[in-house]
């Protein structure tokens, strides 16, 4: 079976092989095959719908914290995905091990002025991605055999909408430790479609791609308005239609078309001409904790200290990042 060499040569066979990728110094690969069984056993009663759950918006977040799950999901996504997180390309951001957001909105910025900036947000995403599709990743991707490919998928999928609802399709479950890779693993066929058609359609105008789970930024300079339109209609047409088993629709209202010089924000940062600062709303907000130390006392005041503290760090993060 061929195998494209952008994906990670896995090869899995058994429960044992799997055990021995999850073991570790204090893990024993007895122990890592018990917890395998355990969780095959008792998969449905390790995991639940979290409170932090949008069911106005169809999104389901799970939890499985405490459970013999947790602990499994975890050793898959360090011992299994993350030690090939290098792999991925350099404009996907979202999921991955020494990269963020900050990276992410920082790589847009470009080397030429009147830069532009598309924002897109795919709807659902987690959602979009099916138990078979992730099944498909391990399998032929991969190549791990049809049973360990199909435990893996187990273990990272969950029913469609409320748990208890009788919903039959199962889809990457939002929440879990191991979904923000494999969301990036099982549509890295499109995400690297996508950066070549930016490339090829706006040759000449400096673009710039960037990958935040679902959240899509694309910068370029020197654009006018229709032009950037009938890009847009070709990024969103490639999303939904390029790979027939993996549509992902854009949230027609989180779409932004926006000028550098008018102030845009993406990820959370305003996006200048040469460097990223601290979005308004987090902005705002550290000048409200700010404003209320000056005004509390004893253990409320302790609390404000600490996020008045990672304010100061994440200010410090981002100029580290503005000067490399």
């Amino acid at each position: 079976m061929q195998r494209s060499k952008r994906y990670p040569n896995l090869n899995i066979r058994s429960k044992n092989e799997l055990a021995k990728h999850i073991s570790g110094r204090s893990f024993s690969t007895q122990k890592a095959l018990n917890l395998i069984n355990d969780v095959i056993e008792n998969f449905d009663h390790y995991w639940s719908d979290s409170k932090s759950s949008e069911p106005e918006e169809q999104k389901w977040v799970r939890s499985a914290a405490g459970t013999p799950l947790s602990v499994l999901l975890d050793r898959i996504d360090n011992k299994v995905l993350r030690p090939h997180d290098k792999m991925l390309p350099g404009f996907i951001f979202g999921g991955i091990s020494g990269r963020n957001h900050i990276q992410a909105a920082h790589s847009l910025l470009g080397r030429r002025k009147k830069r532009m900036l598309l924002g897109l947000d795919i709807t659902r995403f987690f959602e979009q991605i099916s138990k078979r599709r992730v099944y498909e990743f391990f399998r032929y991707k991969c190549l791990c055999t049809k049973r360990i490919a199909l435990l893996l998928a187990i273990f990272c999928c969950v029913p469609e909408g409320k748990k208890g609802s009788g919903q039959k399709n199962e889809m990457l479950a939002r929440g879990f430790s191991t979904s923000p890779r494999l969301a990036v693993w099982t549509n890295l066929d499109t995400f690297l479609r996508l950066k070549w058609k930016t490339g090829h359609l706006l040759k000449g105008y400096d673009p710039k791609v960037a990958i935040f789970v679902d959240d899509i930024g694309i910068s370029a300079s020197r654009l006018d308005v229709n032009k950037m339109e009938q890009f847009e209609s070709s990024v969103k047409n490639l999303l939904l239609n390029f790979d027939k088993n993996q549509k992902l629709p854009v949230n027609k209202e989180k779409t932004k078309k926006q000028a550098f010089s008018d102030g845009v924000e993406h990820l959370g940062l305003h996006l200048g001409r040469n460097k990223v600062t601290m979005g308004n709303k987090t902005r705002l907000k550290r000048k409200q904790v700010a404003r209320q130390l000056t005004k509390t006392s004893g253990q409320e005041k302790r609390l404000l200290k600490k996020q008045n503290r990672s304010y100061y760090q994440y200010q410090k993060q981002i100029e580290r990042i503005n000067n490399q």
